[in-house]
């Protein structure tokens, strides 16, 4: 007996989950190498060896496309944060460095990827822009809680709770992304701003400690 039966001009369904994943692992790579504007999705589907057609039937539109492309960007990334353990750093401080270190890590082996986030957060396609600033609330929110729930109260001033200081630690981040999180992100850029950024959140947890 057949384990399953496929109907007559219906793609199965093995296949066709194959299908999409080498149509987004070929969107990736155009979108991050060249925006969202500049992308041809001519070279998608002939690089992943399918019909024009055939991405319009199971993406609908290019935002569609590069929306799910972004999602699963930031899915994995939100993935690998969640795996990440820091407990041997010696204080706050010393965490958010390697922190830092790990993401412009990341950023290198995964350059791709992370010129689609870096876009999609500063020029978001037009009708995307409440979603991808859902997607990027959860990954900091989660890059947050996941490094400093565990932070030793010791050296913090008695009038700050655990709670104040990772408030504090997203007012902080918050500020930072406004101020440089816009126009054209790169690997590049980000290494410039880090130093800054990384003295602008010592001088943040310095001004709770004891």
């Amino acid at each position: 007996m057949c384990d399953h039966v496929v109907t007559k001009g219906v793609m199965p369904l093995e296949k066709a989950e194959e299908t999409k994943e080498k149509i987004m692992e070929e969107a990736l790579h155009e979108f991050g190498s060249k925006g969202y504007d500049k992308a041809s999705t001519n070279l998608i589907h002939s690089r992943a060896k399918v019909s024009k057609g055939l991405i319009f039937k199971i993406f609908k539109t290019k935002s569609d496309l590069y929306y799910l492309v972004f999602k699963k960007a930031i899915d994995d990334m939100i993935q690998c944060v969640g795996e990440l353990h820091y407990s041997d750093a010696e204080d706050v401080f010393a965490k958010i460095v390697k922190v830092t270190a790990w993401k412009l890590d990341y950023a290198n082996k995964n350059k791709d990827a992370v010129a689609v986030m870096m876009e999609a957060i500063t020029k978001p396609p037009k009708g995307l822009e409440e979603k991808i600033a859902r997607h990027y609330k959860d990954l900091t929110v989660l890059s947050i809680n996941q490094f400093f729930i565990d932070i030793p109260m010791e050296k913090i001033r008695d009038e700050y709770t655990k709670e104040d200081v990772i408030r504090n630690i997203m007012i902080g981040v918050a500020g930072l992304t406004e101020t440089y999180v816009k126009g054209d992100l790169s690997v590049e850029y980000m290494q410039t701003i880090k130093d800054e950024s990384l003295g602008f959140l010592k001088i943040l947890m310095r001004g709770m400690e004891k």
